[in-house]
Formats: C-alpha cells, structure tokens, sequence
C-alpha cells in the first residue's frame, strides 16, 4: 500500500512537469511586447505680441460725414471697422493676407489684410471678406476675444471684459440686445472703440470744444464717447466766458473748465453746465422758442433779431391780474415770473415782453439787462432791455412795437440808442 502511495505521488510530480515545460516553450515562441508610443498634439502657434497704440495724440477713433453728422443710428461697414481697429493696434505684421472681395487701392485693403494677418480676423487669406457688410455684434465680440490672446495683462483682461460686454450689449443703450446677429449701431461702436483705446471722455472739456456732431444731443448718454471719438486732437481750454454749443449756452470758468451749480455775470448755470432760469417750466418755454424762431441755427445778430420778431409776433398786449402793478424802478428778480406768465398766458404788459426777449437774448450769449424804469417825458413806468456793445448801451423795446398800428406798429425799435424815439430814464448798471 505504502508503495502505491508513492507511485502516485511520483506520477504526479511528473505530469506538473511535463505541464510546466509546456508554457514555458509556449511563452518562448510569444512575440515580446510593445509600448504604443504616446500621441503628441501639433504644437499650437504663439500669438503675435501686439500692444494697443499710444493715444498720446489723441488721434480721432471715427469719422465724420462730410456734413458733419456722425448718424448714431446707423451700422458701419465692416472696411470701415477693420480701418478703426487696424489704426488701434501696433505690432501688426507688416505683410498683407489677400482677400478675395478686397481689391489692391481699396482704402481698407493694407488694415483688413493686416488684421487676418495677425489672426485676427474669422476670416483667413484667399477667403471672401464681405466689406460692405455691417458690423455685427458676435463679430465684433469676437475680435476682441481673439485680440486678448495677442495682449499681456492688464490689456489682454480688459479687453476681454470688453469683449463679454459688447456680447451681453452692455457698452450702450442697453436695451438688452444680446443676439450674434446684431447690427452695432454706430453709438455703440464708438463706446467699443474709446475703452479699447483706454480713453475716458471728459464731458465738460468736450462741450467747450467744438460741441460734437450736429446730430447727435449732449442729452444722448454715449454724447461724450462719441464726441471724443471723433475729436482728432487734444480739447483746447477755453477762456474763461459764455459760450453757444449744441443749441445751449455753457460758461468756461477762470480756469477754463465748464461752469456748472454757479454763476456769471447776468446768467446762472446748472448741474449739467447748462444756462437756466432756475424754473423748468420756462427753461422749456426759453427753448421752444429758441428752436420755434429759428435762432437755434443763426448766430450773432441774426438770431437776436429772430428771437426779438417771434416775442413782437406771436404774442399780445393784455393785463393779467398779477401784472397789473409796475415793477419799481432798477428792481430785479421779477424777470422770471414775468416771462412765465408772459408764455402761459400769451402775452402780457411791457414787463412781460421785455423778461421774455431779454431772457432769450441771454440764452443766446448776449449780455442783456431787462429794465424796470421809465419812458417819455411824462416819466412812465416801463420795461425794455439795454444790451452794452462797444461802449454803447444798445435798447430793444420790443412791447412798443407791438404789431397793432396803434401801438408803433410802424415803428423799428430794435438796437436803437437812447433819444431814437423816446427819452428812456435808466442808470446804465441796472
């Protein structure tokens, strides 16, 4: 039995063997393994190092119509916008990629193919530009993400904050247009433009310059972007006095910057710069009238004697209660309720006539003083406006020449000096 037991175990231990050798000689005829080498992605370019360019010089950012309109509304072209941006970057490569719709002496040919030069552009050498097109709003934003990659910071973060606000419509108007498709008006644009450019319009200097488009209203809340957007130069100061812009009249202080919450010489001036009666019921009457009369597009003796015309015509002589008792003589401060009632009621005495003209007169920059004083030699109370000019206190008495015959209508009371017609009894600095 025992010799049984170890014939098994013998059997065995050559059968694990034999079992052994045969992986053994199967792993040796096994090819040796290999390891895949590892995929390598192509390497990605470095962007071209570009700066924005020195504004210095405060070089004009867009260009006026030949009528001097800026059409705030309207879209820009896409050569045009190439020509902006191209003209705010330095480092761009000096070589121009070709493309196909933008032909050799177009004006935007060198900026467009400058600008897909450096990569800048979705669209690349060979490939239609579309020039005429409009701006559209993932255009722009667009552009501005790629320009970041060629940026170092604090450029590159700034423009790319740009670049998510001009996506999200937040650079004007904000009416909350957010599509890719978007025509940028120009407004907009020229917001764009003055923080890529790290400009900050300085509103009062810009309104003692040279006021800005004729189309667009300092009330527009992008007027100051566009204003210096378009300024090709450094705002000169002016000096110190009272100044018509934009339909307004604004005062330069001793130092040459705007006047705003003061005063100087007959006029006040408010928060915004802007000449005011201190009531904005007759602010708004003054310039009604003012555009009413057509003054609002003369200057200097033309638009004096309009506005003097439109008081004579377009309004009558009548006694409201209030205006009943005269106003003592040399006195002021009566002017403004006068000339409110003077509009609200259409008319009124010789008080009333002169407050009007003469407040008119003021908002068109003349240095007028209405008077309460008296007339004839039966020293009459009455009311009129002396505006000084070389030395000679010049009257305008517009109440009588009233357009009724039997008040002087026949008579030409504007810019006469004393004596002309009447004895006029005032003391000059009233």
């Amino acid at each position: 039995m025992r010799k049984r037991n170890i014939l098994y175990f013998i059997l065995i231990a050559l059968l694990l063997a034999a079992l052994l050798a045969g992986v053994h000689a199967s792993q040796a005829q096994r090819p040796a393994p290999t390891i895949a080498p590892t995929a390598t992605a192509a390497p990605t370019p470095t962007p071209m190092p570009l700066t924005l360019a020195d504004q210095s010089g405060h070089p004009a950012l867009m260009a006026l119509t030949a009528e001097g309109t800026f059409d705030p509304d309207s879209g820009m072209r896409r050569d045009e916008m190439a020509i902006c941006l191209a003209a705010l970057l330095d480092g761009l490569p000096d070589h121009i990629a070709e493309m196909t719709d933008v032909a050799e002496g177009d004006a935007a040919r060198a900026p467009v193919g400058r600008l897909a030069a450096a990569g800048l552009l979705a669209e690349t050498a060979g490939e239609a530009f579309r020039p005429a097109e409009d701006v559209r709003r993932g255009e722009l934003a667009g552009f501005l993400w790629r320009l970041a990659d060629h940026l170092r910071d604090p450029e590159r973060e700034g423009v790319r904050q740009l670049s998510r606000d001009v996506g999200k419509g937040l650079t004007a108007d904000g009416d909350g247009k957010t599509s890719a498709e978007d025509i940028l008006t120009r407004r907009e644009i020229a917001v764009a433009l003055e923080r890529l450019a790290g400009r900050t319009p300085d509103k009062g200097r810009l309104i003692l310059g040279e006021g800005g488009p004729v189309d667009v209203p300092v009330a527009d809340e992008a007027w100051e972007y566009i204003a210096d957007a378009v300024t090709d130069g450094e705002t000169p100061r002016r000096e110190p006095g009272v100044y018509r812009l934009c339909g307004w009249l604004y005062a330069a202080d001793e130092d040459g910057e705007l006047l705003t919450d003061g005063t100087y010489g007959v006029w006040s001036f408010g928060p915004d710069g802007r000449y005011t009666t201190g009531d904005e019921r007759l602010d708004g009457y003054l310039a009604g009238a003012l555009e009413a009369s057509g003054a609002n597009g003369l200057e200097g003796r033309e638009a004096l004697e309009a506005v003097y015309l439109y008081v004579k015509n377009n309004f009558e002589y009548k006694v409201t209660p209030r205006d009943q008792t005269p106003e003592e003589e040399g006195s002021t401060g009566w002017e403004f309720q006068r000339a409110e009632r003077f509009f609200r009621y259409g008319g009124g005495t010789c008080y009333g006539y002169a407050a009007t003209f003469g407040l008119l007169a003021r908002c068109l920059g003349e240095n007028a003083r209405i008077v309460a004083a008296t007339v004839n030699q039966f020293n009459g109370p009455h009311s009129f406006v002396v505006i000084p000019e070389d030395g000679i206190d010049w009257i305008y008495d517009v109440e009588l020449e009233d357009t009724r015959p039997e008040r002087h209508g026949d008579l030409d009371l504007f810019r006469i000096q004393n004596y002309y017609i009447y004895n006029y009894w005032y003391t000059p600095d009233w």
